[in-house]
C-alpha cells in the first residue's frame, strides 16, 4: 500500500526525497489519487470542477467532502505533499510521485474487484463499491498473495488494465461504442464502474469485457444505439455509449 516518501537533508542543506516509508496516505488521499489516475488513463487534466464532478461518483461510504472548496483545499495538502501540481492553466497533473501512488491504489482497487467477483462470487455490479471498502487495507503482503490466487489478471473485471509497479498504462486502440461504425463485430474493453444499476442492465445483456457486441443501428435523431451482443438485442442512449469502450475484434 502506498506509503508517504521520508526525508532526509542533504549536504546543502535542502531535503531529499527517499524511497517510499513507513507512514501511510490517508484513504481520502487515496480516493482522489485513484481518480486522477483513472482521468489520467483516459488522458484527461482536470480542473478542480472537474475533478469535484468525479470524485461524486465515488460510493458515499467513503465519506469525502465534493464541495468545490473541500477539494481545492485537499489538492494545496497534495500539493504540499509533492503528489499534484496546479498548473497556471488551473488543471491538475499528478507528479511522477503521485503517479507511483496511482498506480498502487488502482492496482489494489482492481485487484479486490477481482477478489470480490470471482472469489467471492458477488455480481459485478457490487464490485466497484466493495473495492472501495477494501482497496485501503490491503497490505503489499496480501496483494502478493491475491494476485497469485487469482491468476495474476492483466485487466479488472470492468476491463481497465491493473497496473504493475512502476508501469503505468493507457489504453490504446480503443474507442467508445458510440463511434463504433455499424455492422463491424467489435469486443467490448471496458465499461464504467459507477452506476451499479447500468451495470445490471449491460451484465443483462452480455456487454461486459471481453464479450462481442456491433451496432446494428445507429438513430442520433433519437439519441440511441441498437446493439446486438451473444445474449441480447437492445437500445442504448448515446451518453451510455460513450462510457462503453470497445476494441477491434479479438482476432479479427
Amino acid at each position: 500500500m502506498p506509503r508517504t516518501k521520508k526525508t532526509s537533508t542533504g549536504a546543502d542543506g535542502a531535503e531529499r526525497r527517499s524511497d517510499l516509508g513507513n507512514e501511510r496516505l490517508s484513504s481520502g488521499t487515496e480516493n482522489y489519487l485513484l481518480c486522477l489516475y483513472r482521468l489520467w488513463e483516459d488522458s484527461e487534466t482536470p480542473t478542480i470542477t472537474q475533478l469535484t464532478d468525479t470524485l461524486k461518483q465515488l460510493p458515499s461510504t467513503e465519506g469525502l467532502g465534493t464541495s468545490v472548496p473541500s477539494v481545492s483545499g485537499m489538492i494545496r495538502r497534495m500539493q504540499r505533499q509533492e503528489l499534484v501540481d496546479l498548473g497556471p492553466d488551473k488543471r491538475i497533473r499528478l507528479t511522477k510521485w503521485g503517479l507511483d501512488c496511482g498506480v498502487d491504489i488502482a492496482r489494489r482497487h482492481r485487484l479486490a474487484e477481482w477478489l470480490v467477483v470471482e472469489l467471492l462470487g458477488m455480481e459485478l455490479r457490487q464490485a466497484h463499491i466493495e473495492a472501495h471498502r477494501l482497496e485501503h487495507g490491503i497490505s503489499p503482503e496480501f496483494e502478493e498473495k491475491l494476485m497469485e490466487r487469482l491468476g495474476h489478471p492483466k485487466r479488472s473485471p470492468f476491463g481497465r488494465p491493473i497496473p504493475l509497479p512502476g508501469q503505468p498504462e493507457k489504453p490504446v486502440n480503443t474507442k467508445t461504442l458510440d463511434s463504433a461504425p455499424p455492422h463491424t463485430i467489435f469486443t467490448v474493453d471496458r465499461v464504467p464502474e459507477e452506476d451499479t444499476e447500468l451495470l445490471q442492465f449491460l451484465s443483462e445483456a452480455g456487454i461486459v469485457p471481453d464479450q462481442d457486441v456491433q451496432v446494428v443501428e445507429a438513430a442520433p435523431y433519437r439519441g440511441v444505439l441498437i446493439v446486438k451482443s451473444a445474449k441480447d438485442r437492445v437500445s442504448i442512449g448515446y451518453n451510455v455509449a460513450t462510457q462503453i469502450v470497445v476494441r477491434p475484434r479479438d482476432g479479427g
